[in-house]
């Protein structure tokens, strides 16, 4: 007696092929959206790091007046000292008035607060950093 060979009819291999798409796809959309969160995570670590250099920069200055701090062009500094690796990248550094005087510069400690702007896959993000500087 001869052992009958069966294989896979048509529609079984249409059906496993369907499957097989449908779960690829899946597995493709979740790669995806995970390479998105990476971007995006990669844009706010560098716009973290850039404002944090921008404050220490600031408390370096703090020596003897807070003046030395607010007379430097921020954005300037930025772009001369390397601060531009995302997209549009464009940091505004600016002090609020904490007494109410009509006058920031008055302060101490001098409140800062350190905005860093960009684009990120046809989007505008933006990142604020806020400090307090006093003279040391």
């Amino acid at each position: 007696m001869a052992k009958k060979i069966q294989g896979f009819t048509l529609i079984e291999l249409m059906i496993s092929i369907g499957i097989f798409g449908i779960v690829f796809l899946a597995l493709l959309s979740g790669y995806m959206s995970c390479l998105k969160i990476n971007e995006s995570s990669r844009g706010m670590m560098i716009a973290t790091e850039d404002a944090r250099r921008v404050i220490e920069q600031m408390r370096s200055l703090a020596v003897a007046s807070l003046v030395s701090i607010t007379a430097v062009n921020w954005t300037s500094w930025a772009s001369a000292n390397g601060l531009t690796a995302l997209p549009a990248e464009q940091i505004v550094v600016t002090y609020t008035d904490g007494d109410g005087t009509g006058n920031p510069l008055d302060d101490d400690p001098l409140q800062v607060t350190v905005r860093v702007n960009w684009n990120e896959a046809g989007r505008a993000r933006a990142l604020n950093l806020a400090t307090r500087i006093t003279v040391r």
